[in-house]
């Protein structure tokens, strides 16, 4: 497989490697991957892809519209919550990221959609407990927690603008899985189906629900915005959220290793050179 740096139909050095090393840690060793897999692999995998430093840029703007317009117009007044920009600023770079790899996976040409009888794994293998857990806390837990806050508290301004500007993540958080768990299975035999299916897990981790959560304690550690009764059960929140979200991730890093299949050039042994 020629890699030629420059051309963005070419794959990268840096993409075939990162995919060979990414098969050996699931058991599959090969010289050199398969093309369709190292476009899926290498792009996600890689430091740095043709166009991704642009998606960035393009989420920095965005998300400093966003958060300059919804901290003009909403949650000007005092109590405000003071970590309102870190909401936008974040789901728009982690968007933006994940919106990087599947462009540069285009870019690098058509890849084997399996006939659409061949069902899509279901959500909740793919999610898993913990990771289902950490969205319903994060988002869930913060409307129950804003609730609370708005019917017993004074903080009503803070209790409204926290859960308007979580709703920006939640958005970026829905479109990252929806995407991901609708789309077509992308492979030709068992082999690439199943890295598929991991491709698909690998996916919805970019979209971390819990890191949202810890945003809720820059306003306990730096404002006298979040309501002092409720600090012990917005640090409870953030502890949850980020907790479930690492169990998720380390379930996710722990997975099985790939069936047998074809997956490139296998590994030339010492005896296979010798004969």
């Amino acid at each position: 497989m020629e890699a030629h740096q420059g051309w963005a139909g070419e794959l990268r050095p840096e993409e075939i490697a990162v995919t060979r090393k990414w098969l050996a840690r699931r058991g599959i060793e090969v010289g050199e991957p398969s093309r369709s897999l190292a476009i899926r692999v290498g792009p996600r995998l890689s430091r740095m892809v043709p166009g991704r430093l642009w998606w960035l840029v393009g989420a920095v703007v965005v998300s400093t519209l966003l958060g300059g317009a919804y901290e003009f117009l909403v949650a000007r007044g005092e109590g405000a919550s003071d970590g309102v920009s870190l909401y936008f600023i974040c789901a728009s770079l982690q968007t933006a990221l994940w919106a990087s790899y599947l462009h540069r996976e285009r870019a690098l040409g058509p890849l084997p959609v399996m006939d659409r009888r061949s069902g899509r794994p279901p959500a909740r293998k793919i999610l898993g407990g913990w990771y289902i857990a950490s969205l319903a806390i994060t988002f869930g837990g913060a409307a129950a927690l804003a609730a609370a806050i708005h019917l017993t508290s004074p903080a009503k301004a803070y209790a409204w603008t926290w859960l308007g500007a979580l709703c920006w993540p939640a958005l970026c958080c829905a479109v990252i899985l929806v995407v991901t768990l609708r789309r077509p299975v992308q492979a030709e035999d068992t082999a690439s189906a199943a890295v598929d299916t991991e491709l698909r897990v690998l996916d919805c981790q970019a979209a971390a629900p819990g890191f949202y959560g810890a945003i809720v304690l820059f306003d306990v550690a730096t404002g006298d915005s979040a309501p002092a009764g409720f600090t012990g059960w917005l640090i409870a929140y953030a502890v949850l959220a980020l907790g479930t979200t690492a169990l998720g991730l380390r379930h996710h890093y722990h997975r099985p290793a790939l069936p047998p299949g074809d997956y490139g050039i296998p590994v030339r042994r010492p005896l296979d050179l010798a004969q």
